[in-house]
């Protein structure tokens, strides 16, 4: 009996010891190579710390392609009007210009193909112009700008180190110490007006990437300033910060006084003195914001407006103090329009950098819109609306 049980028992021993050092192998190699062979976790912090170049995902060569159109398609047939904005190359300007043609698109421009002039003082490749151009389809255009240092820069007589000075004195105010952000006040507030392009528009609508159009356009604006007559409008009204503007009004008086003969009576309760005027009689530092503005483009280009913006720019109040375009073109709608000539957009509702938002004042609108009355800025202190 134990003659018979004596193979199988030498071959348990046999497994159990071939068992062991396999075993004993294998942890050897383990503890040996743990920097070679990750677990669960290991992968999991792996994957969480992944991270790509800038460029990583930016696909080049020929999958993109866009060709600048020559003309721009107007669908009007008695005036000619386009959107207009300024853009940076930036894939951060990309992503906001998309939503807000897009936004555009959908809340009024898909029923009418307006078309956009895309103005940049950098050159926007073929993903850029063709990411931005194909949100209009195929029944809208629209033209890419390069402007030159002429219309995007100093002015011929600015005293640089006077200039640099001022972005240090203000560089604890928002933009205080942005020489780009001066460029773009002088481009928006003036030099625009001599490009080419801008010379055969009627009609602009100015809007500024990453803004919202939040309650569908039922009407057309622009039919809206034409059949009305009307040359310029805006949305909401705000303070400017006292300390980028300290001579401004005082240049702009002195304007008045050397050409009153355009200048509008402050008496006259129609003009826009009564703004930016307080029960003193001293300027309150109001002004009409116009990153969404539709206007007359001929007010601009006008002999008034460009003498006005001309004597500004000659002061160079934008580089040695900060004055920005909207405080600028606010000036010269109280110098030489009436109320009758501007129009507030009351049913539009607006939003800008997801905070000052005009909601519609209407009821019937409210199943349309996106906003929440309460969230209107007109009722915020620092709105100068109830001053219009």
């Amino acid at each position: 009996m134990a003659n018979t049980n004596r193979p199988v028992i030498r071959i348990l021993l046999a497994s159990v010891i071939l068992l062991t050092s396999i075993y004993l192998f294998i942890q050897t190699f383990y503890f040996n190579n743990t920097d070679t062979i990750p677990n669960k976790t290991s992968q999991s912090v792996q994957q969480q710390a992944l991270s790509f170049p800038d460029d990583y995902f930016y696909y080049t060569g020929s999958s993109w392609q866009h060709t600048n159109p020559t003309n721009l398609t107007y669908p009007h047939d008695r005036f000619k009007a386009a959107f207009i904005t300024f853009v940076k190359s930036d894939r951060a300007s990309l992503t906001k210009l998309r939503f807000t043609i897009r936004n555009l698109e959908d809340q009024f421009n898909k029923n009418y193909h307006y078309p956009y002039i895309i103005f940049s003082n950098e050159e926007l490749d073929e993903q850029y112009r063709e990411l931005a151009s194909s949100l209009v389809g195929p029944f809208g255009s629209m033209r890419f700008e390069i402007v030159d240092k002429e219309l995007y820069g100093y002015e011929a007589h600015t005293d640089l180190k006077k200039a640099a000075q001022a972005r240090i004195d203000l560089n604890t105010i928002m933009f205080g110490d942005s020489e780009d952000y001066r460029f773009q006040s002088r481009f928006m507030a003036g030099t625009i007006f001599r490009h080419p392009l801008m010379q055969e528009l009627d009609y602009s609508w100015r809007f500024e990437a990453g803004t919202e159009y939040i309650c569908p356009i039922d009407e057309d604006p622009f039919q809206f300033m034409f059949e009305n007559k009307k040359k310029t409008s805006f949305s909401m009204a705000l303070y400017e910060y006292q300390e980028t503007i300290p001579t401004l009004y005082q240049t702009v008086i002195d304007y008045a006084q050397s050409h009153p003969y355009w200048i509008q009576p402050s008496a006259d309760p129609n003009t826009l003195w009564h703004f930016i005027l307080n029960e003193n009689n001293q300027f309150n530092y109001c002004h009409l914001w116009n990153n969404f503005q539709i206007a007359d483009v001929s007010f601009y280009r006008g002999e008034q407006y460009q003498s006005f913006f001309n004597y500004l720019d000659r002061t160079n109040g934008i580089f040695y103090e900060r004055w920005g375009d909207p405080i600028i073109q606010s000036m010269a709608a109280v110098l030489f329009l009436r109320k009758d000539d501007i129009h507030f957009w009351d049913h539009i509702g607006y939003r800008v950098a997801n905070f000052f938002t005009h909601c519609p004042y209407e009821k019937k609108l409210y199943s349309k819109c996106t906003c929440i009355p309460e969230q209107n800025f007109d009722y915020n202190g620092y709105s100068c609306l109830r001053f219009y």
